[in-house]
C-alpha cells in the first residue's frame, strides 16, 4: 500500500506542472493585468513601474519557476499572501463541503436503502420523484429560496451577510448543497443496490433463512458501495473547490468565490494558486477513493494480484 502511495504521489507531480503551465499560458494570452490597476490615462513610465513592482518585467521563465518552490506571490488586488487568501477561503469552503456532504451520505444512503428495499412501492417513486426534483433544481434558486423562508419570513435564521459570521449562517448553504447531492447519491445507491440483489449469491443468502435485512445490509450494501464511493469521493473534492453560485447567494467568502473575482480581476497569482489547489485536492481524493477499495474488497487491493501470483 505505501509503495502505492508513493507511486501515486510521483504521477501526480507531472499533472501539477501541467496544471501550472496551462494555467500560466493561458493567463499570458488573457491580457495584461496593468491594464485593469492603472488609470488609462496612466503614462507609459507608470505603467512600467506597476510592472516592477509586481514582477512583470522579470522573463516568464522565472515568474514561472517560482511555482515549483512554493512561491504563490501576493495578490495584485488585495497585495496579500496569495496562500493566506487560498487558506482562508479554503477553511469556508471546506466546512461547507463537509456539512454538505454529511447531510447527503445520511440522506442518500438512507432513501437509496428504502427504495431498494421495496422497489416500485410507494416510498419508491416518492423517493425518484424527490430525486428527480433535486437534481433539477438550481443550487442557487434554492439557496435563495431558502433564504426567503427561514430568513425572512420566519427569521429563524440570520440573512446572510458579506464577511462570516457562526454556524447558523451555514445551515442554508449547507442544506443547499446537502438536499441536491442526496438526490444523486439516492439515485446511484438504489442503481446499485438493485443490480447487485439480482446475483445468484444474494438468492443463495436468502435461501440459507437470512431475513431480508440481514441479506440487504450484510451481503448486497457492502458490494454496492464501489460505485457509490467513487461518486461521493468526486462529488466532496468537487465540493471543496467551491460552489460557486451558492457561496454567492449565501454571500459565504468561500474558495469559489474568491477564484470567480480573481477571474474577474485577471489577479494572476490567485488563480494560478487556485488551480493549485484544485489539482491537490482533486489529486487526493481520488487516491482516497482507491485506498478506500482495498478496504472495502481485499481481492482489489493494489498489489492484491501480484501477491496472489
Amino acid at each position: 500500500m505505501l509503495s502505492f502511495i508513493a507511486r501515486r504521489l510521483l504521477q501526480s507531480i507531472p499533472v501539477f506542472a501541467g496544471i501550472v503551465l496551462i494555467c500560466f499560458a493561458l493567463l499570458q494570452l488573457s491580457g495584461d493585468p496593468v491594464n485593469l490597476l492603472v488609470s488609462p490615462r496612466a503614462s507609459e513610465m507608470e505603467r512600467q513601474k506597476k510592472r516592477a513592482q509586481l514582477g512583470l518585467d522579470k522573463p516568464w521563465y522565472v515568474r514561472f519557476s517560482r511555482y515549483f518552490i512554493g512561491d504563490l506571490g501576493k495578490s495584485y488586488r488585495h497585495d496579500r499572501p496569495v496562500r493566506d487568501m487560498i487558506l482562508e477561503g479554503a477553511a469556508v469552503t471546506g466546512r461547507l463541503a463537509l456539512g454538505a456532504m454529511t447531510v447527503a451520505v445520511a440522506l442518500g444512503l438512507c432513501a437509496g436503502l428504502l427504495s431498494a428495499n421495496k422497489p416500485r412501492s410507494l416510498v419508491d417513486y416518492a423517493s425518484a420523484a424527490a430525486s428527480s426534483i433535486g437534481v433539477s433544481i438550481p443550487a442557487f434558486w434554492l439557496a435563495m429560496l431558502l433564504v426567503l423562508v427561514f430568513a425572512v419570513k420566519l427569521q429563524w435564521l440570520p440573512l446572510p451577510r458579506p464577511g462570516i459570521g457562526g454556524l447558523q449562517y451555514f445551515v442554508i448553504p449547507v442544506i443547499t448543497l446537502g438536499l441536491i447531492y442526496t438526490s444523486l447519491i439516492a439515485r446511484l445507491t438504489r442503481g446499485c443496490l438493485l443490480e447487485v440483489l439480482s446475483q445468484d449469491y444474494i438468492r443463495t443468502a436468502s435461501a440459507k433463512g437470512l431475513n431480508r435485512a440481514q441479506v440487504l445490509l450484510g451481503h448486497a450494501f457492502p458490494n454496492a458501495l464501489a460505485p457509490v464511493v467513487t461518486v461521493i469521493g468526486t462529488e466532496f473534492a468537487g465540493l471543496l473547490t467551491g460552489a460557486v453560485l451558492t457561496e454567492t447567494a449565501c454571500a459565504l467568502p468561500g474558495l469559489g468565490r474568491l477564484v470567480f473575482q480573481a477571474i474577474m480581476e485577471r489577479d494572476h497569482p490567485v488563480i494560478i494558486g487556485g488551480c493549485l489547489f484544485f489539482a491537490v485536492v482533486f489529486v487526493s481524493a481520488n487516491l482516497a477513493v482507491d485506498m478506500l477499495y482495498g478496504l472495502m474488497d481485499p481481492r482489489i487491493r493494489p498489489g492484491a494480484t501480484a501477491n496472489a501470483d
